[in-house]
Protein backbone atom coordinates (compact mmCIF):
# COMPACT_ATOMS: atom_id res chain seq x y z
CA UNK A 1 0.00 0.00 0.00
CA UNK A 2 1.38 3.52 -1.35
CA UNK A 3 -1.12 5.68 0.24
CA UNK A 4 -4.27 6.44 1.73
CA UNK A 5 -6.11 9.81 0.57
CA UNK A 6 -9.04 11.17 1.14
CA UNK A 7 -11.31 13.32 -1.12
CA UNK A 8 -14.48 15.25 -0.99
CA UNK A 9 -16.43 13.50 -3.91
CA UNK A 10 -19.34 15.54 -6.36
CA UNK A 11 -21.80 13.46 -7.68
CA UNK A 12 -21.89 15.85 -10.43
CA UNK A 13 -19.10 15.04 -11.91
CA UNK A 14 -18.80 18.60 -12.57
CA UNK A 15 -15.75 20.00 -10.19
CA UNK A 16 -12.68 17.67 -9.34
CA UNK A 17 -13.43 16.03 -6.34
CA UNK A 18 -11.03 17.45 -2.84
CA UNK A 19 -8.14 16.68 -1.50
CA UNK A 20 -8.99 16.59 2.60
CA UNK A 21 -6.12 15.05 3.74
CA UNK A 22 -2.87 12.51 2.25
CA UNK A 23 -0.57 10.01 4.05
CA UNK A 24 1.74 8.02 1.67
CA UNK A 25 4.17 5.10 3.28
CA UNK A 26 6.89 4.86 0.54
CA UNK A 27 9.65 3.88 2.78
CA UNK A 28 10.48 1.41 0.10
CA UNK A 29 11.52 4.11 -2.75
CA UNK A 30 14.54 6.35 -2.76
CA UNK A 31 14.36 9.77 -1.99
CA UNK A 32 14.56 11.56 -4.66
CA UNK A 33 11.57 9.15 -6.22
CA UNK A 34 9.22 9.88 -3.69
CA UNK A 35 7.86 13.33 -4.54
CA UNK A 36 6.94 12.07 -8.05
CA UNK A 37 5.44 8.66 -6.73
CA UNK A 38 3.05 10.74 -4.18
CA UNK A 39 1.89 13.57 -7.03
CA UNK A 40 1.14 10.52 -9.25
CA UNK A 41 -0.87 9.06 -6.25
CA UNK A 42 -2.78 12.39 -6.05
CA UNK A 43 -3.50 12.36 -9.39
CA UNK A 44 -4.70 9.03 -10.11
CA UNK A 45 -6.71 9.06 -6.59
CA UNK A 46 -8.11 12.35 -8.03
CA UNK A 47 -9.10 10.91 -11.66
CA UNK A 48 -10.59 7.71 -10.36
CA UNK A 49 -12.90 9.20 -7.88
CA UNK A 50 -13.65 12.26 -10.08
CA UNK A 51 -15.36 9.13 -12.42
CA UNK A 52 -16.90 7.16 -10.13
CA UNK A 53 -20.27 6.40 -11.72
CA UNK A 54 -22.76 7.76 -8.84
CA UNK A 55 -24.03 5.26 -6.56
CA UNK A 56 -20.59 3.11 -6.66
CA UNK A 57 -19.41 2.69 -3.15
CA UNK A 58 -16.32 0.30 -3.88
CA UNK A 59 -14.61 0.47 -7.15
CA UNK A 60 -11.28 -1.16 -8.05
CA UNK A 61 -9.11 0.72 -11.03
CA UNK A 62 -5.59 -1.07 -12.88
CA UNK A 63 -3.13 2.11 -14.04
CA UNK A 64 0.02 0.40 -14.80
CA UNK A 65 1.03 -2.37 -12.06
CA UNK A 66 -1.20 -0.89 -9.68
CA UNK A 67 -4.53 -0.95 -8.67
CA UNK A 68 -6.43 2.00 -7.35
CA UNK A 69 -8.99 0.91 -4.66
CA UNK A 70 -12.23 3.45 -3.92
CA UNK A 71 -14.72 3.69 -1.21
CA UNK A 72 -17.44 6.49 -1.29
CA UNK A 73 -20.08 6.79 1.59
CA UNK A 74 -23.10 7.97 0.67
CA UNK A 75 -22.68 11.82 1.97
CA UNK A 76 -19.52 12.47 -0.19
CA UNK A 77 -16.78 11.27 1.45
CA UNK A 78 -13.87 8.91 -0.44
CA UNK A 79 -10.67 7.36 0.71
CA UNK A 80 -8.47 5.53 -1.79
CA UNK A 81 -5.28 3.88 -1.99
CA UNK A 82 -3.10 2.70 -3.97
CA UNK A 83 -1.39 -1.02 -4.21
CA UNK A 84 0.26 -3.18 -6.56
CA UNK A 85 -1.79 -5.88 -8.15
CA UNK A 86 -0.64 -8.86 -5.76
CA UNK A 87 -2.29 -6.93 -2.64
CA UNK A 88 -5.50 -8.87 -1.98
CA UNK A 89 -8.36 -6.85 -2.79
CA UNK A 90 -10.05 -7.85 0.45
CA UNK A 91 -7.33 -6.85 2.86
CA UNK A 92 -7.38 -3.47 0.97
CA UNK A 93 -11.03 -2.70 1.18
CA UNK A 94 -11.18 -3.53 5.08
CA UNK A 95 -7.64 -1.42 5.08
CA UNK A 96 -9.84 1.66 3.26
CA UNK A 97 -13.09 1.02 6.11
CA UNK A 98 -10.11 1.33 9.08
CA UNK A 99 -8.88 4.57 7.55
CA UNK A 100 -12.84 5.86 7.19
CA UNK A 101 -13.26 4.77 10.51
CA UNK A 102 -10.26 7.21 12.09
CA UNK A 103 -11.37 9.93 9.91
CA UNK A 104 -14.83 10.27 10.50
CA UNK A 105 -14.43 9.64 13.91
CA UNK A 106 -11.96 12.54 14.26
CA UNK A 107 -13.78 15.29 11.66
CA UNK A 108 -17.61 15.89 11.40
CA UNK A 109 -18.99 16.43 7.95
CA UNK A 110 -19.45 20.06 8.77
CA UNK A 111 -15.51 20.05 8.83
CA UNK A 112 -15.19 19.44 5.40
CA UNK A 113 -18.36 19.55 3.27
CA UNK A 114 -18.23 23.20 2.67
CA UNK A 115 -14.09 22.78 1.56
CA UNK A 116 -13.28 24.51 -1.77
CA UNK A 117 -9.86 23.93 -2.16
CA UNK A 118 -8.11 20.94 -0.97
CA UNK A 119 -7.41 20.88 2.42
CA UNK A 120 -4.26 18.91 5.05
CA UNK A 121 -6.23 17.79 7.81
CA UNK A 122 -4.46 15.20 10.01
CA UNK A 123 -5.84 11.71 10.95
CA UNK A 124 -4.55 10.67 14.02
CA UNK A 125 -3.73 6.51 13.42
CA UNK A 126 -3.27 6.34 9.91
CA UNK A 127 0.19 6.40 9.29
CA UNK A 128 0.13 3.67 11.81
CA UNK A 129 -2.43 1.79 9.78
CA UNK A 130 -0.40 2.16 6.80
CA UNK A 131 2.45 0.20 8.20
CA UNK A 132 0.54 -2.15 9.68
CA UNK A 133 -0.84 -3.48 6.43
CA UNK A 134 1.92 -3.13 4.25
CA UNK A 135 2.05 -7.10 4.88
CA UNK A 136 -1.44 -8.29 3.93
CA UNK A 137 -0.99 -11.46 5.80
CA UNK A 138 -0.05 -9.91 9.02
CA UNK A 139 -2.67 -7.58 8.74
CA UNK A 140 -5.11 -10.35 7.91
CA UNK A 141 -3.98 -12.87 11.00
CA UNK A 142 -4.53 -9.50 12.85
CA UNK A 143 -7.93 -8.53 11.89
CA UNK A 144 -9.19 -12.30 11.52
CA UNK A 145 -10.66 -11.53 7.89
CA UNK A 146 -12.69 -15.02 7.64
CA UNK A 147 -14.81 -13.58 4.46
CA UNK A 148 -13.61 -12.40 1.14
CA UNK A 149 -15.06 -8.59 0.33
CA UNK A 150 -15.82 -10.24 -2.76
CA UNK A 151 -18.90 -12.27 -1.41
CA UNK A 152 -20.19 -9.53 0.49
CA UNK A 153 -20.02 -6.53 -1.92
CA UNK A 154 -20.18 -5.91 -5.58
CA UNK A 155 -17.20 -3.70 -6.39
CA UNK A 156 -16.39 -2.30 -9.84
CA UNK A 157 -13.41 -2.96 -11.27
CA UNK A 158 -11.89 -1.44 -14.68
CA UNK A 159 -8.81 0.00 -15.99
CA UNK A 160 -7.83 3.91 -16.50
CA UNK A 161 -8.57 3.66 -20.17
CA UNK A 162 -12.57 2.27 -19.20
CA UNK A 163 -12.83 5.40 -16.99
CA UNK A 164 -11.71 7.64 -19.18
CA UNK A 165 -14.74 9.65 -21.17
CA UNK A 166 -15.15 8.52 -25.16
CA UNK A 167 -11.67 10.26 -27.24
CA UNK A 168 -10.18 11.65 -24.34
CA UNK A 169 -6.65 10.43 -23.42
CA UNK A 170 -4.63 9.55 -20.79
CA UNK A 171 -1.45 11.60 -21.69
CA UNK A 172 -4.04 14.71 -22.41
CA UNK A 173 -5.31 14.25 -18.63
CA UNK A 174 -1.77 14.57 -17.41
CA UNK A 175 -0.75 17.47 -19.23
CA UNK A 176 -3.51 19.40 -17.73
CA UNK A 177 -2.97 18.11 -14.01
CA UNK A 178 -2.29 20.67 -11.36
CA UNK A 179 -1.33 17.65 -9.06
CA UNK A 180 1.60 16.15 -11.48
CA UNK A 181 5.11 18.78 -11.93
CA UNK A 182 6.86 18.69 -14.61
CA UNK A 183 9.31 15.65 -13.77
CA UNK A 184 6.23 13.89 -12.76
CA UNK A 185 4.15 14.24 -16.06
CA UNK A 186 7.42 13.51 -17.91
CA UNK A 187 8.01 10.49 -15.97
CA UNK A 188 4.51 8.86 -16.10
CA UNK A 189 5.05 9.38 -20.03
CA UNK A 190 8.08 7.80 -20.42
CA UNK A 191 6.54 4.92 -18.52
CA UNK A 192 3.63 4.82 -20.94
CA UNK A 193 6.29 4.53 -23.74
CA UNK A 194 8.07 2.01 -21.91
CA UNK A 195 4.61 -0.38 -21.50
CA UNK A 196 3.80 -0.23 -25.15
CA UNK A 197 6.96 -0.69 -26.25
CA UNK A 198 7.67 -3.96 -23.50
CA UNK A 199 4.87 -6.33 -24.93
CA UNK A 200 6.01 -10.61 -24.12
CA UNK A 201 4.61 -12.70 -26.95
Amino acid sequence: ILSCIFLKYSSSGCTLPLILSANFELSSYGFFQRGGIQEICTFVSREVVHRCPDGTALQSVKHQEYICHSRITPDGLAVVTLCDQEYPRYVAFTFLKEALDLFVQQYQISDWKNATTDLNLPVAGVDPLLKKYQDPTEADKILKIKKDLDDTKEIVIKSMDQLLERGEKLDDLIEISNDLSFQSKAFAKRSEDLNSCCIIL
